[in-house]
């Protein structure tokens, strides 16, 4: 199997699970995306640059492969989630409309930062293929009075759509591969469905919930992979979104591992006792090892030469501050767990973005409330909108 999970240091109760495991599987594990379509509408344009505009659910997926694929990637692709002016105009003084192709993601359509932004590169005359619903929101209607090409965004929640044309069709359009993406989460849907009771997502979510009750409010959640770490903001999305709603759920932070044992291990050992960690790591990394010079074998280092480090490879040395960490922990009897992928290939992380789908699914489950609202998102976009008036 390509994920592998490690819980330790919980109570492990698994009285929650019973309801659980008596539940219907969410309905996002029966969308599927239509791949061919998707390869269609990409013939019909020639291009150089993808310019991928959304906000929340609509980006958070796409983003978590185009870094863990980036060498992948045959375009140059940028990001929009922001209708920061000063960004904005750099990216138009950039890229050149002529080799330029522009994809707001928007299932509602009535997302008011990316019309926006979509309204910016519309003056300057870039071409234009969405992915929005089949309704009458502002971006069908946008898309329809310009005769821009749309792939259907399918009536799924953005934060659960990232095994569907929300981001298959932007990965796509960015040269990664597709349909092994979506194999691998198809294999995890079936792993992790509520028939199966005790599976990997139900275990880690009753063991934070577990954790919550003891008092640790907050996750610490450090990934030690550069092609990983684009999860990290799909992860505090699937989290906050779905879980922290009625009073519930816990607070996730993250950053790069090793470089956040510089800072958030002190909050994290020194700190109040109420943060339970998840790691994020991966097992394969590319082969590259130390050559020490003659000139510097000699040089002392916490106590060592540096010559000791002669054919040292680099992926043990971060699996060696991972293990630190972690080391460190278990001896203090902190709640930690990691999730490692064993490689960075199109079907394990297929599976990962499912793990985190039905992590959240189940974390607010098992806390009684609705995984699929977000109530005070809505409520904070609507005063957003009024304020520009």
């Amino acid at each position: 199997m390509s994920l592998k999970i490690e819980i330790e240091h919980f109570n492990r109760d698994k009285k929650e699970l019973q309801d659980i495991a008596r539940r219907n599987e969410p309905d996002f594990v029966d969308v599927e995306p239509d791949i061919d379509r998707i390869e269609q509408v990409k013939e019909q344009y020639e291009y150089q640059n993808l310019v991928v505009i959304g906000n929340g659910g609509s980006i958070t997926s796409f983003r978590a492969f185009l870094y863990a694929f980036l060498n992948e990637a045959e375009k140059n692709v940028r990001l929009v989630t922001t209708m920061d002016p000063d960004y904005l105009n750099t990216l138009s003084d950039e890229l050149d409309p002529e080799d330029t192709l522009v994809m707001p993601i928007s299932k509602s359509g009535e997302t008011v930062g990316v019309i926006e932004s979509l309204l910016y590169f519309i003056d300057r005359d870039y071409e234009v293929c969405a992915v929005t619903s089949e309704n009458d929101g502002a971006l069908k209607q946008i898309v329809e009075r310009n005769d821009y090409g749309y792939i259907e965004h399918q009536d799924v929640g953005g934060r659960f759509s990232g095994l569907t044309e929300t981001a298959l069709a932007p990965a796509a359009f960015a040269g990664i591969e597709v349909s092994e993406i979506r194999k691998g989460g198809e294999e995890m849907y079936e792993k992790l469905s509520p028939r199966k009771q005790y599976n990997p997502a139900l275990n880690v979510a009753s063991a934070l919930y577990d954790t919550e009750q003891n008092g640790h409010d907050e996750i610490f959640a450090p990934f030690y992979s550069t092609r990983l770490f684009g999860f990290y903001p799909l992860f505090v999305q699937l989290m906050h979104e779905t879980v922290c709603k009625e009073g519930e759920g816990q607070t996730v932070y993250g950053d790069m591992g090793p470089e956040c044992q510089h800072h958030t291990n002190q909050r994290v050992f020194g700190g109040r006792k109420d943060v339970a960690t998840m790691f994020f790591r991966c097992e394969a990394h590319e082969k590259t090892t130390l050559d020490i010079p003659d000139n510097l074998s000699d040089i002392d280092i916490r106590g060592r030469e540096l010559s000791e480090l002669q054919g040292q490879e680099l992926k043990d040395s971060l699996e060696a501050e991972y293990q630190g960490v972690k080391d460190a922990m278990d001896e203090e009897d902190m709640p930690n767990i990691t999730v490692q992928v064993d490689d960075v290939s199109h079907r394990s992380l297929g599976k990962l973005v499912a793990f985190m789908q039905y992590l959240a699914v189940y974390s607010a489950w098992i806390r009684g409330v609705d995984p699929f609202t977000q109530p005070d998102v809505e409520k904070s976009k609507e005063i957003g909108f009024e304020e520009r008036f």
